[in-house]
């Protein structure tokens, strides 16, 4: 995930992220109230916010194959 945090004046900060990087075309943008650490405390909740809300844009890692004759069923 890429983002950028820019102070707007005094009382807001915008966060922008992108998950090109991760070969997903998913980007967002937020307001929050105070400076650029109020900002950097949000981000990593509106990371999961995206991820959550946007679940199918992301690749799911792939579960193990249960083996036939493995005792348990599990390797």
């Amino acid at each position: 995930m890429l983002y950028n945090i820019t102070v707007i004046d005094d009382s807001t900060t915008k966060i922008e992220v992108d998950f090109s990087d991760e070969d997903v075309n998913l980007q967002g943008v937020m307001h929050v109230k105070g400076g650029e650490s109020e900002a950097l405390q949000y981000l990593p909740v509106f990371e999961n916010d995206l991820r959550r809300n946007n679940i199918d844009l992301f690749p799911q890692p792939e579960m193990p194959e249960i083996l036939e004759g493995m005792e348990g069923g599990m390797f």
